[in-house]
């Protein structure tokens, strides 16, 4: 008789999907999963979403996955967009926990994945620019592969756009689906409205999750 994996430390599953199909009475919570069938020490600690039907969501370092809203200076004598990890005090958003052999082997076990990421902004445009009708200020996310998400195809779903006033404090939330599975996690954004002394802006990333 062939054992299932519970989804714990010495007895990983593969996915969360491979758990839902052996356990489909299981909960949503957090499980081991080992998608390289190594040695069980380089399994990972990932949330599964049963109610999904086994999706396996792995989470950014934390210490990357988001920044406050904080007024960031832009530099009076260049007009070049500037990516986000290369702002002074910027940084790149990290997976180092999952690990890259980890995370190819849930793309080659998956179909589709997505992310979300919520931009949250003070006097400032996330997406569409109301006040001059135009996406000139609207922000662009790049994936792992270099792959840029912004107003030029491909776009991200657009779930809250409330940066578009660019009065008071709100946030914009998009959200990245595909199956070019390459192109996820996503990994830094370029901000464009900034710089002036009433403005702030600051980033929070979900978990990157696959089918």
């Amino acid at each position: 008789m062939i054992k299932k994996p519970l989804g714990t430390r010495k007895n990983p599953a593969r996915t969360c999907r491979d758990l839902y199909l052996g356990h489909p009475d299981f909960q949503d919570g957090w499980f081991w999963v080992d998608p390289n069938l190594g040695m069980i020490d380089d399994a990972i600690h990932v949330f599964c979403n049963m109610t999904a039907r086994g999706q396996t969501c792995v989470y950014p370092d934390k210490h990357t996955a988001s920044s406050p809203d904080i007024q960031w200076k832009k530099d009076d004598n260049s007009n070049k967009d500037i990516w986000f990890s290369s702002l002074r005090g910027g940084f790149k958003i990290t997976y180092e926990d999952v690990g890259s052999i980890q995370l190819t082997f849930l793309r080659l076990l998956s179909q589709e994945a997505y992310q979300n990421f919520t931009y949250s902004c003070t006097n400032a445009v996330g997406w569409y620019d109301q006040e001059d009708d135009s996406y000139d200020r609207s922000i662009e996310i790049m994936g792992e592969d270099g792959q840029i998400f912004g107003p030029k195809a491909p776009k991200p779903l657009i779930l809250l756009d409330g940066c578009k006033s660019r009065k008071d404090v709100s946030k914009s939330v998009f959200e990245v689906r595909t199956t070019k599975l390459s192109r996820l996690p996503l990994v830094d954004f370029l901000p464009r409205d900034y710089g002036s002394s009433d403005q702030a802006f600051g980033f929070e990333i979900g978990p990157l999750c696959f089918n």
